[in-house]
């Protein structure tokens, strides 16, 4: 699967990437032998191509970036001009740190990199939310407005998806912040740990979930659905945009399931199981598979419309009521049965 350019055409992601390395050099490291091992047993299928981790790292260094921006920010003059010299060097002592490396942080920045590889090209404009911001009912054209807005500052001059900050949940925007907090203490004299403390603490003030991307799309596939809007002829309207997130909140509506797990069967090998639970025609999963190529591939598209063909109603309702069920109950299932062997 690829998102369609090498990091060399992508100016920023390319500078972001993961800094090359001589193959030839020996390296040294009591880890090397762990990470060669889970690196040369990696299902080719899961590893991360080169423009998912261009991406990805580019996303990434430019979150801590905003951080550090807003932490500068908070400081009292002088020790902002001298958190300055912090910089250099932040981001790579961050990785070394492992203090980036927590699961929701990675998995929001997989669904924004999913989500550029899906809309297969840069200069797609989502026409048909743009179409929206007109809309004679208020409370549709509001919502699109705000979808609109949101999106279009998590773009680059580039067309390129990236994060704001208030995307993070609250656990990962407290965690990152704090530790650029600390990692900006090394530049800093004396003792300014109260000072970082207060602009971190007043920076998550300002953090706000309920501006996330997700949740202004959640909100106006919401108000589609309780207006009867959310037919098969939006979604294939969407498709054609190749508008994958409004489109999956508009199935996950209809499915009556949660966004995240509609997203989830989406780019997990189940959209055709995804389209069953929304009761979508034949028509509306075919043109779906045509309209994201990178989802299924060429090759594969005919026997991923045979799975739809495929899926019994009593099948489908078997697995809405498990998707219903709670997330914890669900994932704890899911543990015992695999320690059960």
């Amino acid at each position: 699967m690829t998102i369609g350019m090498m990091p060399v055409e992508w100016p920023l992601a390319a500078s972001a990437a993961d800094r090359p390395v001589d193959p030839a050099r020996p390296r040294v490291g009591h880890d090397r032998l762990g990470v060669a091992m889970a690196d040369f047993f990696l299902d080719d299928g899961s590893r991360l191509t080169d423009e998912e981790r261009a991406l990805i790292a580019a996303m990434l260094r430019g979150l801590v970036g905003d951080i550090v921006d807003e932490l500068i920010a908070g400081l009292p003059a002088l020790l902002g001009a001298q958190a300055e010299k912090g910089r250099d060097g932040l981001y790579r002592r961050l990785r070394a740190s492992g203090l980036m490396e927590r699961e929701g942080l990675v998995a929001l920045l997989l669904r924004r990199a999913d989500e550029q590889q899906l809309s297969g090209r840069a200069d797609r404009n989502h026409p048909t939310v743009a179409s929206l911001i007109s809309d004679d009912s208020a409370p549709v054209a509001e919502a699109a407005m705000a979808v609109a807005l949101a999106r279009g500052r998590r773009r680059d001059r580039f067309g390129r998806i990236s994060l704001e900050f208030n995307d993070l949940d609250a656990e990962d925007a407290v965690a990152l912040v704090h530790a650029v907090a600390a990692a900006l203490r090394s530049a800093l004299p004396e003792e300014p740990d109260e000072a970082l403390a207060a602009s971190a603490h007043a920076l998550l003030a300002r953090h706000d979930e309920g501006r996330r991307i997700e949740a202004v799309v959640a909100a106006l596939a919401r108000v589609l659905d309780t207006q009867n809007r959310s037919d098969d002829g939006l979604v294939r309207r969407l498709a054609e945009d190749g508008d994958a997130a409004l489109l999956v909140g508009l199935l996950a509506r209809r499915a009556g399931i949660d966004p995240l797990d509609a997203w989830n069967f989406f780019t997990g090998g189940e959209a055709m199981m995804l389209a069953r639970l929304a009761g979508c025609d034949r028509t509306t999963a075919a043109q779906m598979l045509a309209a994201f190529e990178p989802m299924s591939g060429a090759h594969s598209a005919e026997r991923i419309i045979d799975r739809f063909d495929n899926i019994d109603d009593a099948t489908v309702e078997r697995c809405r009521r498990w998707m219903r069920l709670d997330p914890h109950y669900r994932a704890a299932r899911t543990a015992l049965e695999r320690a059960d062997g």
